[in-house]
């Protein structure tokens, strides 16, 4: 039966089907319009949605790329502060991009940054596979303050102030769309009406949109103030990976 994918990862998905599936159980999964399938291994069941049962997979094969996706390693480049999924405008390519400081700033101004393609074997523009996230950024000196029980640290770093939407993935509190206020290398700080404790673990997706597949990151939870709007929390979080 068809089913739709919601995020996926080098090695396997979460993937929304209209019937039951269960934990350990072996399927084969098919991209609609492409040759490509793979057997796959059903590792979690995460939700039930109006629009269907969400359940994660695992590809039990790790040489098949089924989604036509280069995922490299942030350790190719110096002090990445952003992980988004780019498509070269030349050739098509998909990339799970890691940006440093210079290139987030151009492309959450400009939603697009030139990049070297290794299937153009040049540079050429790279953008958001299905358009772009609204948002602008500057760069700036700013303090992180983490608050604690009785500890406070302040923590010094180069950061991008942005406004761009960002979704927190909590297994209690499901998936939030929110507000990302401030990005770093190690984290980012974003405003929420929900209540997230300090040292809780959540998946941070940024940015984000509703139209591709989004780009889970794990992060705690590392310290918290009142917004400047009512109701709304700012949280700063850290990258666990």
């Amino acid at each position: 039966m068809e089913g739709r994918t919601v995020d996926v990862s080098q090695h396997g998905a979460t993937v929304m089907v209209h019937r039951e599936l269960f934990v350990g159980q072996s399927i084969k999964v098919q991209r609609i319009g492409h040759a490509k399938e793979s057997m796959a291994r059903v590792v979690s069941r995460k939700a039930i949605q109006s629009e269907g049962h969400l359940f994660g997979i695992a590809l039990t094969d790790e040489r098949v790329n089924l989604w036509d996706i280069v995922f490299p390693s942030a350790a190719q480049v110096e002090k990445p502060v952003l992980r988004t999924l780019l498509r070269c405008i030349s050739c098509g390519q998909l990339e799970v991009s890691y940006l440093n400081e210079f290139e987030s700033t151009l492309f959450l101004t400009h939603h697009s940054v030139a990049r070297l393609c290794g299937q153009c074997e040049g540079w050429t523009t790279w953008t958001r596979p299905y358009g772009s996230v609204a948002g602008s950024a500057d760069v700036a000196e700013s303090g992180l303050q983490d608050s604690g029980a009785q500890n406070q640290h302040h923590r010094s770093y180069q950061r991008l102030h942005t406004a761009t939407v960002g979704c927190i993935r909590n297994p209690a509190l499901g998936n939030e769309v929110v507000l990302v206020s401030n990005l770093a290398r190690g984290g980012l700080s974003f405003c929420s009406a929900s209540s997230y404790s300090e040292g809780e673990r959540v998946e941070i997706a940024i940015p984000y949109t509703s139209k591709t597949p989004n780009i889970y990151l794990p992060a705690r939870i590392v310290g918290s103030r009142k917004g400047k709007d009512k109701g709304l929390t700012e949280y700063s979080a850290a990258y666990l990976a």
